[in-house]
């Protein structure tokens, strides 16, 4: 089972969402340091071609079994 995101790293997956990409200036609220603990767990990951830009992945979006983030909503 993933570990839970935090608050703050849970607000920036919920902004993701399945299908946006945006910049770590985007999530400025979230901290430096928090964004590089979700990139180095692998929850965001660089967006291929789009140079500094970054999308969630499945494992970022998928918080517990059966709770998946998709485009801003939590479904569960």
């Amino acid at each position: 089972m993933p570990q839970r995101p935090s608050n703050r790293e849970l607000k920036a997956l919920t902004h993701l969402g399945e299908d946006n990409i945006l910049g770590p200036d985007d999530f400025k609220d979230i901290g430096e340091k928090v964004f590089a603990g979700m990139l180095k767990k692998g929850w965001v990951v660089e967006a291929e071609g789009h140079p500094n830009r970054f999308r969630a992945t499945i494992k970022g979006l998928t918080i517990h079994e059966g709770e998946i983030i998709f485009a801003g909503r939590l479904k569960r």
